[in-house]
């Protein structure tokens, strides 16, 4: 495979890539008098910086394929650079593997040490270029040699890394590639699962993961590989290695600014004079591409950073798909010596401010006042199965479910969810990957830090993150950790999340950071403690992260994950195996108590129904108190994220339980909200029900009506229509019932709401269950 070159006038290298002229009409400074933050720069006005051949695929070389790959049982799983001396490898023994991939995907069910080697050419006529190797994700700690020569170790699952390898490459020849991959299990004298030492967060440690958070199998199905792409990029002279941009948006959003940071890095050189040309477009929306700007920089031998201001007449803002068009820009920079190109690089942003008010407890979306209805994300264990068409599916019914929120639950996932959160208008809460417990160790400390700071530089241009949380229920925070472990300490790692709050801090002060995500945010009432009833009462958490319920998948998905023989579970064995995929047998029979019934549907049609019970009761019960504390709720969780049993509304293969479309109906944004008894009432006995107007929208509603009918059977009780006029994020109450059942049975309320022209904009129902005295 060629790449496409560039003309690099310190070596005289010829010409193949036809750099387009610009057109340069007069000169016009566009609002340099307007902000004290701009650069000086010379802009060419309603001029479309030509699109450069980097980083297309015609200057990026695709090193995806089919790769050897030989596990290495024998081999040492300690988290260490390797020795630079490449050992003596059989790869008569390899086997072929796809890359990118998850291993266990492609059928090995290992963990630990594991090699990849790759053959691949370089053209001769880039023996003068800058080429950087990138891998853009190996789980967990890589050492990578090319041709031999030892380019270095990197650790963390998530991180793109990269390595300048113009002096390795032999050109015109092939070229071998070698990357020892370790993706090992915990090991601990003692209670390993609260002494970790991989960051991993669920994805080495959950209860969500095959075979759960406390059995010995808790480790199986390795989530270890070269999960993400991997390639060799093309430059002149110099590389960009990384882009930041800050938005800033004007209080009256008539006026912004995208400060810009870019890391350099120029390998063999002295100062150099460069000029960097830069332009923002819109990328998903229609408007007149923005000026051209020219900026006179000098860069140095080694790594650089260059900063840019870029000023946005009437910006275009990115909002949640709820309340807006979530417009972004693309930024396009080019970096040039004369008329030479040297290198280009794009990414995208959007203009937009999101705040949280400490004294109000209330996220703020370019300065509105927002409430969240969110769920938890786990979408898979195994990043190289999640394609852009199966995250889209997650995003369309995340979509039809009225959630504008994400919770990316204790772990960085595919960047493919970024991409298309900040497409689609979804925020995202974004935790660092840390889950329970981990060693304290400075050396640990140290590496967590370091990875923070990487995923905040990694993930910062994404408008759709609005928080980063550093740790999902921490032991400081978990007592019920001192009946699980013997070593159990109440103030473990309070030192490391202190360190790692001061340390992202200075990495990011444009969004929330969030020390953790502590038990109190955590009710699980009805599923861990007492009965779901207890989301009723009023909460004194502004924060719900985590709520919920387990529930079986329908019938068909149920025969996928197990066979025949144990699919009706009689036995200990059956159980264990219908543990090892995630189902809590105590919290379901004793806690929430779900009967089995006589037959899998029975139980199916039993979990499926508490689960919507309790979602809706919850859901319905934070929303009347929005901003009473409460301003963001998030389910728990989306989909299952391997074939299991667990708290997913929706399963692994996407099919939707009854949870789902509960959350649904509770989560519509004009809500004719339901305020009943959660449990079985009695013949005789009076009970009140509350009508409430919920409106989550930032448009007033002006005579609306609610009508209600409260039936038994097919036989109306009681109807009303109620009209009531409501303002723009804001609920109230708008009747109360009294209740007094007569005879035993099911009664329903059913509640709409119709705006001034009687068209139809919302429904709801509740169903109670009335039962005769003793």
């Amino acid at each position: 495979m060629k790449l496409n070159g560039y003309f690099c006038p310190l070596y005289g290298y010829r010409l193949r890539y036809l750099y387009l002229s610009l057109i340069v009409g007069f000169a016009v400074i566009i609002g340099l008098g307007m902000s004290p933050y701009f650069d000086k720069a010379t802009a060419v006005a309603s001029v479309t910086l030509p699109k450069a051949e980097l980083p297309t695929p015609k200057s990026v070389q695709s090193l995806n394929g089919v790769w050897q790959f030989l596990p290495d049982s024998a081999a040492s799983t300690t988290l260490t650079a390797a020795s630079p001396m490449l050992p003596s490898l059989d790869w008569s023994q390899g086997r072929p593997i796809a890359v990118p991939s998850n291993w266990y995907l492609q059928g090995h069910d290992i963990s630990g040490v594991a090699w990849y080697r790759h053959q691949f050419p370089v053209d001769e006529d880039l023996a003068d270029q800058e080429l950087m190797l990138t891998f853009a994700g190996v789980d967990y700690a890589s050492d990578v040699w090319l041709n031999g020569h030892y380019l270095g170790f990197h650790e963390g699952y998530f991180q793109t890394f990269q390595f300048l390898v113009s002096d390795t490459l032999k050109f015109g020849q092939e070229n071998e590639l070698i990357v020892r991959v370790n993706s090992p299990k915990e090991i601990a004298p003692q209670d390993w699962s609260l002494h970790k030492r991989l960051i991993k967060g669920v994805l080495a440690h959950h209860d969500a993961r095959p075979g759960g958070a406390w059995s010995d199998r808790g480790q199986d199905k390795n989530t270890g590989g070269i999960w993400a792409p991997v390639t060799l990029r093309a430059s002149c002279k110099l590389a960009i290695k990384q882009v930041k941009v800050t938005p800033q948006v004007a209080v009256d959003a008539k006026e912004a600014i995208a400060k810009v940071n870019v890391k350099v890095t120029m390998p063999d050189q002295q100062d150099q004079s460069i000029q960097v040309k830069a332009q923002l477009l819109p990328a998903n929306f229609e408007d007149v591409p923005g000026p051209v700007l020219t900026f006179n920089k000098t860069v140095s031998r080694g790594d650089n950073t260059v900063t840019l201001q870029i000023p946005q007449q009437n910006p275009h803002l990115w909002w949640t798909w709820d309340h807006g068009n979530p417009d972004l820009y693309t930024l396009r920079l080019q970096f040039l010596e004369g008329d030479h190109l040297l290198d280009t690089w794009e990414t995208r942003f959007g203009f937009r401010t999101v705040e949280w008010d400490d004294h109000e407890q209330v996220f703020r979306l370019n300065g509105h006042r927002i409430f969240l209805r969110g769920t938890n994300y786990i979408p898979s264990q195994w990043f190289s199965e999640l394609t852009p068409s199966r995250i889209a599916q997650d995003f369309n019914l995340m979509q039809e479910a009225y959630i504008n929120s994400i919770r990316v639950h204790a772990h960085i996932t595919t960047p493919i969810f970024y991409d298309q959160a900040d497409e689609i208008g979804l925020l995202v809460w974004q935790d660092f990957p840390l889950q329970w417990g981990y060693q304290d160790t400075p050396e640990f400390i140290r590496e967590a830090v370091g990875q923070g700071q990487e995923m905040i530089a990694q993930l910062y241009n994404h408008p759709s993150i609005f928080v980063w949380s550093l740790h999902n229920e921490p032991p400081w925070d978990a007592f019920w950790m001192a009946d699980k472990y013997a070593t159990y300490n109440p103030d473990q790692n309070r030192q490391l999340d202190n360190e790692l709050y001061k340390a992202l801090q200075m990495e990011d002060q444009t969004r929330y950071l969030h020390l953790a995500s502590v038990t109190a945010e955590h009710p699980w009432w009805g599923w861990y403690a007492f009965t779901y009833d207890h989301y009723g009462k009023p909460t004194d958490q502004p924060l719900i992260t985590e709520f919920g319920a387990q529930a079986l998948p329908d019938y068909a998905s149920l025969t996928r994950i197990f066979d025949a023989t144990v699919l009706w579970p009689k036995t200990e064995a059956d159980w264990t195996e219908w543990q090892y995929h995630n189902f809590q047998p105590h919290e379901t029979f004793n806690i929430a108590q779900v009967a089995m019934g006589t037959q899998p549907d029975d139980f199916i049609y039993n979990t499926q129904q508490y689960q919507a019970k309790l979602h809706q009761y919850a859901a319905e019960s934070y929303r009347r108190q929005r901003y009473q504390p409460v301003s963001a709720i998030f389910q728990f969780m989306f989909c299952e994220p391997w074939p299991s049993v667990n708290w997913g509304m929706v399963d692994y293969w996407r099919n939707s339980k009854a949870g789902y479309f509960a959350l649904k109906k509770a989560y519509q944004p004009i809500l004719p909200g339901i305020e009943a008894p959660a449990k079985t009432q009695i013949v005789g006995e009076s009970f009140p029900i509350k009508l409430w107007a919920i409106n989550d929208t930032w448009e007033s509603l002006s005579g609306a009506t609610l009508t209600y009918a409260l039936k038994q059977g097919n036989h109306t009780l009681e109807t009303a229509k109620i009209p009531f006029d409501l303002d723009a994020d804001a609920s109230k109450i708008l009747t109360s019932l009294d209740v007094k059942p007569t005879i035993p049975g099911n009664y329903t309320l059913i509640a709409t709401i119709q705006d001034s022209q009687n068209h139809s904009v919302s429904r709801n129902q509740y169903t109670l269950t009335v039962i005769p005295k003793d």
